[in-house]
């Protein structure tokens, strides 16, 4: 009871103010930082300030080259444009200061500052943080507090770091304008999104994201409060991004995507080998028809009584157009369990509560009392265009249908044409085969997003199998090129899990051919860019084995951890020690120029042994060091997948209560243009 009463309190001290009262955290850019024994010195500027943001964008073509020789300016990468004409360009920001602020949550109230920050944020080491409280770059409600400071309800965090960004792709050099616009109207914008670019601010990325760079490109259109977003787009992954001008647009439209009311989507993925023979080594291709694929659904004919003219009773076969598929979903039709056989099912929990995202307030004991059981479905099946089950076709029948076709005639048949302007659309091929795949998956980390698919029958913990989804995916073939053993592909979720059309195509053997993270290989097919990756690598570690050595001088042990990179490596003890902990603020000296000083990324980024002071010279030798590190980090990252949105299809109704279908639809990537 005593602990019910604690828990009770602590939730009333934390309760949230109503939004028009609620006081925002002063973070952002610029610096909150204790200066001296003074006032707190407050510098901030407002986001997507061309004074304050520097940008340095390359050719990736021409990026080693450029490291190798040490320059940075951008006289010299403009120079020959016309032999990169078509290459991808990078945009790398240099550091600039930066505050992080929240308020004290309600499980922090009671502990000390500096475990807080060791236990919540993973990027320092607790020797960094005790640094920084005592130096003042970390700030409670604007004061400066020892490092055992109880923290308490209605505080305000704040902490000022010499924020570091890493690299992002744009467009080709072929145009000026850092993304491509598809289609824009007053309501609405739709963007081709480039490859390893985020949507929004997120992590390590703040103005290096789709947002910021609309806004920092055309502010009096997109500037701060201009756009709002619609749905997500993986930032590994490529194509079209709708973005809404209204708030109530974006509401209306994300929530068509979520509750999957009228709304379609469609990719194209590169993947391994010849879709999908990966899955056929035991099914209808081979020349007994009667070895059947274990996840194959196969569909028996059921006798209907009534036929007209035949007499009372007599027997007749089931309507092609009646047949309903096995799964909605993802979710096994219970239905119609005796019509179909194979596959398999995995129990899971479902919640039968409409309401279920919105139930924040509702009584818990409830919502346990309305889930109720149901199968999550692993396997595949075929129907046409329009959805019509095929229960005769085979994955033969699957394959030879593009035989001798262009990808763009294969294209045209699978989701038909769109104007530029959208006033003019032809209707796909109907009779188009599509192999219909269903597989649950589940998220396996949170923290490092990544996710797995399968029947999880060895998964026993009910917790686990909690997080446990049903998810559909079909796909339809468009091209095999024989040369690099890659088909192309066009992909339609159904559902929408997380690294969903990822985790189908690697399941179903044919991995997207350069992720890296789901079975496929980092710069697939790439000669090149993979010795590029891997020399990038070796001068990475050679710039992170700076030596230090313990104070009898015997032992050695490198500063930075092997294999570390700015965004998502964290900055070891030695490196501390180095640049910060024992680097006092000199008198006089700015909080900008002891925060840029003490700076463990730009440590890492000259190497362990690189001294930094304040000087002209050594400001100048930090920034091309941070520029060719950033741009080294890019190269050993992946350039992004082989997963590219095409399209979007929303159902909507005109002024005169008529329907009507609004599609946006983006090019083919140039992976997609196979031979």
């Amino acid at each position: 009871e005593a602990k019910k009463l604690q828990n009770h309190l602590l939730r009333w001290i934390m309760k949230s103010r109503p939004k028009r009262n609620r006081k925002r955290p002063r973070g952002g850019i610029g610096c909150l930082a204790k200066d001296g024994e003074g006032e707190c010195n407050i510098d901030e500027i407002p986001q997507s300030s061309s004074s304050l943001i520097r940008a340095e964008i390359v050719p990736l073509s021409r990026a080693f080259d450029l490291i190798i020789a040490g320059e940075v300016r951008s006289e010299v990468i403009r120079t020959n444009q016309d032999s990169v004409e078509r290459e991808r360009r990078v945009r790398i920001i240099f550091p600039y200061p930066f505050t992080f602020a929240t308020f004290a949550k309600a499980r922090w109230v009671g502990k000390t500052i500096a475990d807080v920050y060791h236990d919540e944020f993973g990027s320092y080491p607790r020797s960094y943080y005790e640094a920084a409280i005592k130096a003042g770059r970390i700030l409670v409600s604007g004061t400066k507090v020892d490092c055992d400071y109880k923290i308490k309800g209605g505080d305000e965090l704040t902490h000022t770091v010499h924020r570091h960004e890493p690299a992002v792709g744009l467009t080709d050099m072929s145009s000026n304008d850092p993304v491509r616009i598809v289609n824009e109207n007053e309501i609405l914008v739709a963007v081709d999104k480039p490859a390893t670019l985020p949507i929004h601010p997120c992590g390590g990325y703040n103005f290096n994201s789709l947002l910021e760079i609309l806004a920092h490109w055309k502010p009096d259109s997109f500037g701060p409060g201009k756009l709002f977003t619609v749905h997500r787009l993986d930032r590994l992954t490529s194509g079209l991004v709708l973005i809404a001008k209204t708030s109530s647009l974006a509401r209306s439209l994300g929530k068509c995507i979520s509750e999957r009311d009228g709304c379609e989507k469609i990719y194209t993925a590169r993947v391994k080998g010849k879709f999908p023979l990966g899955l056929a080594q035991v099914s209808r291709i081979d020349s007994n028809p009667l070895h059947y694929h274990p996840w194959e659904f196969r569909y028996s004919v059921q006798n209907c009584e009534g036929d007209e003219g035949a007499g009372e009773g007599y027997p007749k076969k089931r309507p092609k157009r009646a047949i309903p598929p096995p799964c909605q979903y993802g979710e096994w039709n219970n239905f119609e369990s005796k019509s179909w056989k194979g596959g398999l099912l995995t129990s899971i929990m479902i919640n039968d509560c409409d309401q279920k995202k919105k139930c924040g307030n509702c009584d818990l004991s409830i919502i346990e009392s309305q889930k109720t059981q149901s199968y999550a479905a692993l396997g595949y099946w075929m129907a046409d265009g329009s959805g019509v089950i095929a229960p005769n076709a085979s994955l033969g029948d699957f394959i030879t249908q593009c035989d001798s076709v262009p990808v763009e005639e294969m294209l045209k048949r699978a989701i038909g044409t769109i104007s530029e302007t959208d006033e003019y659309f032809g209707a796909a091929d109907q009779s188009l085969l599509w192999l219909n795949f269903a597989c649950p998956c589940r998220i396996l980390s949170h923290k490092n997003g990544v996710c797995e698919a399968g029947d999880f029958a060895d998964l026993k913990d009910q917790n686990d199998r909690k997080g446990i989804k049903a998810a559909q995916t079909s796909f339809a073939l468009l091209s095999y090129d024989a040369l690099s053993d890659t088909s192309l592909v066009l992909a339609k979720p159904v559902t929408g899990r997380m690294h969903q059309i990822r985790l189908h195509l690697q399941k179903l053997g044919h991995p997207i051919a350069n992720d890296h993270c789901y079975g496929g290989e980092l710069w697939f097919g790439d000669e090149e860019g993979k010795r590029i990756c891997s020399e990038s690598r070796e001068w990475l570690n050679l710039l992170d084995r700076g030596i230090e050595t313990t104070s009898d001088g015997d032992v050695k042990f490198p500063a930075a951890l092997v294999n570390s990179t700015n965004a998502d490596t964290p900055a070891s003890d030695a490196e501390i020690y180095h640049a910060a902990a024992n680097r006092p603020r000199e008198d006089g000296e700015s909080i900008l120029d002891f925060i840029e000083k003490t700076c463990v990324w730009c440590a890492r980024c000259r190497g362990t042994d690189g001294f930094f002071d304040n000087s002209s010279e050594s400001k100048l030798k930090n920034e091309s060091a941070v520029f060719r590190r950033t741009l080294m980090e890019y190269l050993v990252r992946s350039q992004g997948i082989w997963l590219h949105a095409l399209q979007y299809s929303f159902k909507t109704h005109d002024e005169t209560g008529q329907d009507r279908t609004l599609r946006y639809r983006t090019q083919l990537p140039s992976w997609g243009k196979l031979l």
